[in-house]
């Protein structure tokens, strides 16, 4: 669910248990988000090129990069959850990852009256401190996190990300619930799977994804609730792709 600001920006999320939207960076334009932070490529209006003469000089096509996403540890974070994160930025998205040093949470954040962190707090704060080498930044906590849903101001989320943004924040604490009668083995793999899915979620957010309607993508719309994940296909759909070649971004292969 997206909604608009007052100055037209927009901001795409996974909510409550997990999709719940505020306004954040980026415009969007019909199913394309156009990046207004400068911080990535941009889908672009396609317009059919001029024929050239025999004196036009055609340049190359720009060299691929490598795209770099800073993960930022709040508070504790098992090393295993890291990984996860992590290794799905690499598999679904070909990016670089680098982890920074745990940092605390912002004070700023912190909601006392229901005992969680505001998520667009920690975006606000999050990102300035997007390294110098690096395009993206994602914050991940074990703590709940929360933001304004409609007219409740305080809405259980699962994370937040700004559309074409530099920056995300994922938790665990939710999507280790509603795992329903299964043993310790089976409850630790859906909740790693779980963490693939909403990382590249919102990963995918920032890189000018919007919500998918294609069943199993990992950019479908989880409505709402944690049960989402689990008919996942744990990829991104063939459309969601073929926006990422155009916009720019060189996707791994299969």
């Amino acid at each position: 669910m997206i909604r608009a600001s007052t100055t037209a920006a927009l901001l795409a999320l996974l909510a409550a248990a997990c999709s719940n939207p505020v306004p954040r960076a980026g415009v969007e334009v019909g199913t394309a988000v156009v990046d207004t932070t400068g911080t990535g490529p941009s889908p672009a209006v396609v317009e059919e090129p001029e024929t050239p003469g025999d004196d036009t000089v055609i340049d190359p096509p720009p060299e691929p990069r490598e795209w770099t996403l800073a993960i930022q540890p709040l508070g504790e974070v098992d090393g295993e959850s890291l990984e996860t994160v992590e290794n799905i930025i690499r598999d679904a998205y070909g990016w670089h990852v680098v982890r920074l040093e745990p940092q605390p949470h912002p004070e700023e954040a912190w909601y006392e009256p229901r005992k969680r962190w505001r998520a667009e707090i920690i975006l606000d704060w999050l990102g300035p401190r997007l390294p110098e080498d690096a395009d993206r930044i994602m914050a991940v906590t074990r703590k709940d996190i929360s933001t304004t849903k409609g007219d409740i101001y305080d809405w259980g989320i699962c994370g937040l990300a700004e559309m074409g943004g530099p920056a995300s924040v994922v938790s665990t604490y939710r999507i280790k619930k509603k795992m329903g009668k299964i043993g310790k083995k089976e409850r630790k793999a859906k909740y790693l799977q779980r963490l693939r899915d909403l990382s590249a979620h919102e990963f995918g957010h920032t890189l000018g994804l919007p919500h998918c309607p294609n069943v199993g993508c990992i950019m479908e719309d989880a409505k709402g609730t944690v049960l989402t994940f689990d008919g996942s296909s744990g990829r991104l759909c063939d459309e969601c792709l073929e926006k990422l070649a155009l916009w720019g971004y060189e996707m791994p292969e299969d």
